[in-house]
């Protein structure tokens, strides 16, 4: 199940970049992390947070990313690899770790 994620720009200190769910990005608007001047950059869906990643970057003109630990086989059996030590999510199945 494909999750939203959104970019926001702080226009006070341009180095600084949020990348996170909208829920996340209201909480720290809330407790003052994020500035009220902050700009919307973009929109992300995608089924982990390392595909979500990966297309930050992108967008970003970053270099690629790199998951955390390796890639392994999805343990219910589906065929997808995921990564436990990243997010722990399954392109098809979800949660997994």
């Amino acid at each position: 199940m494909k999750k939203v994620y959104e970019a926001w720009r702080d226009e006070q200190n341009s180095t600084i970049t949020t990348f996170a769910p909208p829920e996340a990005i209201e909480q720290e608007r809330a407790a003052g992390e994020i500035s009220g001047k902050a700009v919307f950059l973009y929109r992300v869906e995608a089924d982990t947070f390392e595909e979500a990643m990966a297309v930050h970057h992108i967008k970003m003109g970053w270099e690629p990313f790199v998951p955390m630990g390796e890639a392994e086989e999805c343990p219910r059996g589906c065929g997808v690899t995921f990564y436990p030590e990243g997010s722990g999510e399954c392109p098809n199945c979800g949660p997994v770790c």
